[in-house]
């Protein structure tokens, strides 16, 4: 399983979990459940109640290596810029916020920064451009057979006429945004629909089958 999954456990703690775990452990609850609790490991929660235990400091012993640029106060500029613009990259937010913040900082960090507030980077949801007179008319059509029955879909054959675009394309943009917001018209871009080289096919989508793709040459009207 990959290590990503289980970041939370080996994210450093902050001064408020470490408080928290010192006052589980006093009140007598068993390491593996404190850790349980807050989510993370085992260890992190034995280290913590031992350095305790043996110093009475329940703060972060300070680090030999490189000092962080970066405080708790300092990592909103990075997530400000990705909430007005979700598209640009960690590099271009590294130049705009490194004045502001009076120091260098690696792209590296702009993105573990936005990781801290659960901001990732997918790829965006591509959707027509609808115009304000398509999108009621959509929308009404989905309430009318919102209640549908497989029976009834049963009866109803999907077809469409996709062209496939030749020109080149940048599908390499990402947007960022939070987990479970893929749908959010905020992180969506619109499809090109312009005249371009393309290719252009039929095909039908009944119920439980479909048809086999047909190539279109020229155009097609409905």
């Amino acid at each position: 399983m990959p290590l990503r999954r289980f970041r939370r456990q080996y994210e450093q703690l902050s001064q408020f979990e470490r408080e928290r775990i010192i006052g589980m452990m006093e009140a007598g609850w068993l390491a593996r459940r404190v850790a349980r609790q807050l989510g993370h490991s085992d260890c992190v929660v034995k280290r913590c109640w031992d350095q305790w235990i043996q110093e009475m400091l329940f703060t972060r012993r300070p680090g030999s290596g490189r000092p962080r640029q970066t405080d708790q106060s300092s990592r909103r500029p990075p997530h400000r810029k990705k909430c007005t613009r979700t598209t640009v990259s960690s590099v271009v937010i590294q130049v705009q916020v490194a004045p502001s913040l009076g120091a260098s900082v690696s792209s590296r960090t702009i993105r573990r920064c936005l990781a801290k507030v659960h901001w990732g980077s997918w790829r965006p949801l591509r959707v027509l451009s609808l115009t304000p007179t398509h999108r009621p008319l959509h929308l009404e059509w989905c309430h009318a057979r919102g209640n549908w029955t497989a029976a009834e879909w049963s009866q109803v054959v999907f077809r469409d006429e996709p062209r496939f675009n030749l020109s080149s394309d940048d599908n390499r943009v990402r947007v960022s945004r939070p987990r479970g917001e893929r749908l959010n018209p905020a992180f969506a871009l619109q499809r090109h629909t312009t005249s371009t080289a393309a290719v252009m096919v039929w095909g039908t989508i009944p119920y439980k089958t479909r048809s086999p793709l047909v190539l279109i040459c020229g155009t097609m009207t409905a």
